[in-house]
């Protein structure tokens, strides 16, 4: 199969180093230590036992993301209010864009957004900005609630 990409699974490894591999052929698994793997920022090929060749990231974070498409409101300074596209949550933060407006690492904003799960839950939260690219924000909850703790905790199931 030259020339056709191969698509690159992301595994997420925890803070000793460890990873669970599944190939998606035959549903094994495997945990192993990635350490000499974490830092080489490119796809790394793994064949299984029973043949399957797949490429997998590993990325290492404190906690899982979830991939979303959901919209919100942020409050700059409390008062100006803009609206964000969220694109990934996780129960540590989540990555938005913004329209508009002056964002900058260290600022402390208000959001709030509406899960599409069955309840239609809501979230409002502080978070601080810990990463600006042009308009993608990266920011993480602080003084995170007990409601938004329990509502995530039930969305990011997998």
């Amino acid at each position: 199969m030259r020339g056709v990409a191969m698509e690159v699974k992301k595994i997420y490894v925890t803070g000793n180093d460890q990873a669970t591999i599944i190939c998606d052929s035959c549903g094994k698994w495997k945990t192993a230590n990635v350490a000499r793997y974490v830092n080489l920022n490119k796809p790394v090929k793994i064949r299984c036992g029973c043949g399957a060749v797949f490429s997998v990231e590993f990325e290492r974070r404190q906690f899982y993301r979830k991939k979303v498409g959901l919209h919100g409101t942020c409050f700059i300074d409390g008062t100006d209010e803009e609206q964000i596209f969220i694109e990934d949550i996780s129960a540590g933060g989540l990555g938005f864009t913004i329209n508009k407006g002056t964002v900058q690492k260290g600022d402390t904003l208000s959001v709030e957004f509406t899960l599409d799960d069955n309840a239609r839950s809501t979230v409002s939260e502080d978070v601080i900005v810990r990463s600006v690219k042009d308009r993608l924000i990266g920011a993480e909850f602080v003084g995170h609630s007990e409601h938004s703790k329990k509502v995530l905790g039930f969305y990011l199931l997998p």
